[in-house]
């Protein structure tokens, strides 16, 4: 296989990225059985090598020749945002079952990478862009890792109501140590979007002219849901079903103002932002 194909590199990444949830994945298995754990030590190593390949073919995909972020790029790097939370969790055993789904994520998002023309966005960088494109994948990334988490709760819930639980359960963390989990790394996400959206006002110039208007709307909405989600759970302990749709309307609608306005964009109308 010609290593110049974008084909070569991303087989590599996703091959580290699967190899490292499989081991998750047997670990957490092996908390419900005798299996042994010949793995355990190789996986936290493996999966942060499997998000150090994805970052390097990821920066070198977006450095052709200028700013370039289409539709696959954009996924893959919110990708490593997803596969660097399953790294940091496989170190704890308790979340190897978490961390084993968060790395499959991440190394699926990171099968376009270099797939599509590029396409650039601003003609003229700068810190403004550099940290809005930065925070901008952590708060993504973050947020879907959140998404993911909340996807896992809601099965861990309904299954732990149910006459025959499943097997499974024993290999997730308690639905407390979830939960926490979950609102850590929302937290985080909230930030990063907060900061995300304050910074994109530094370089907008045009809010209709650069065809930002349906991003930032919907944005500031996904904004606006995450803060209140927040706030009731600081203040008035929030959690279960209310947290789990209210996470997953405000993903959806941030997935809705990047993507789905992106796709529109690029594919069906010819164009792009900026």
């Amino acid at each position: 296989m010609d290593p110049t194909d974008p084909a070569f590199p991303s087989t590599i990444v996703l091959a580290l990225y699967l190899a490292a949830s499989a081991f998750a994945a047997h670990s957490a298995w092996r908390t419900t059985s005798s299996a042994p754990a010949a793995f355990a030590p190789a996986i936290a190593p493996l999966a942060v090598l499997a998000v150090i390949a994805h970052l390097a073919w990821l920066t070198h995909t977006l450095s052709r020749g200028g700013l370039a972020f289409d539709i696959a790029d954009s996924l893959s790097m919110f990708g490593t945002v997803v596969g660097a939370i399953g790294a940091l969790l496989a170190f704890r055993s308790a979340f190897r079952a978490p961390a084993a789904l968060l790395l499959v994520t991440g190394g699926l998002l990171s099968l376009g990478t270099g797939r599509m023309q590029p396409v650039r966005e601003i003609a003229a960088s700068g810190w403004p862009l550099a940290a809005h494109i930065t925070l901008s994948a952590l708060a993504f990334g973050l947020l879907a890792a959140a998404a993911v988490l909340t996807l896992l709760l809601a099965a861990q819930d309904t299954n732990l109501r149910s006459r025959k639980p499943s097997r499974w359960l024993d290999s997730l963390p308690p639905i407390e140590s979830m939960d926490h989990a979950l609102f850590t790394v929302l937290g985080l996400g909230f930030v990063a979007l907060t900061l995300t959206l304050v910074i994109g006002f530094l370089f907008v110039t045009d809010l209709f002219g650069q065809r930002l208007v349906h991003k930032v709307v919907l944005a500031t909405v996904a904004w606006g849901i995450f803060g209140w989600l927040l706030i009731g759970r600081h203040r008035f302990g929030w959690r279960g079903r209310r947290a789990r749709r209210l996470v997953l309307a405000g993903f959806g609608l941030l997935a809705v103002a990047y993507f789905v306005t992106k796709f529109v964009l690029e594919v069906i109308l010819g164009r792009h932002w900026g």
